[in-house]
């Protein structure tokens, strides 16, 4: 599922419903998500890469337990690579734990007991 740009696309699903992952499409997306009161975890990926699907499971099923908590979006590395730059992705795949805007935690590489700590220690 992808966002639009519309400030309310955040809002919690209605009852019986859950998102549980935003593909980010804009720039403008990505600044919304962020603006949010909750947790934003982000998932810098290609789809050429090999660890990254591997992790696209378990970032998944994260998402799925930890929805009500936390924002988690996917970044494509092949389209944003402004984004890219100022988070300072340098390998594949990165996850940054964001607060209000400020880093709370980065896991690089395919690393799921890693990722799964900073989230729990963060939400």
């Amino acid at each position: 599922m992808s966002l639009t740009t519309d400030v309310n696309a955040f809002k919690r699903p209605r009852r019986g419903y859950y998102w549980t992952y935003y593909i980010i499409t804009s720039c403008q997306e990505l600044e919304s998500a962020l603006a949010q009161p909750y947790p934003v975890v982000l998932m810098f990926w290609a789809s050429w890469n090999v660890p990254c699907r591997v992790m696209m499971r378990p970032f998944k099923a994260m998402a799925v337990a930890k929805r009500r908590a936390a924002i988690f979006c996917l970044v494509d590395v092949d389209k944003f690579h402004d984004i890219v730059e100022e988070c300072r992705v340098e390998a594949l795949p990165t996850f940054l734990l964001l607060k209000q805007g400020v880093e709370k935690g980065r896991v690089v590489g395919a690393k799921v007991g890693d990722l799964n700590t900073i989230i729990m220690g963060n939400i």
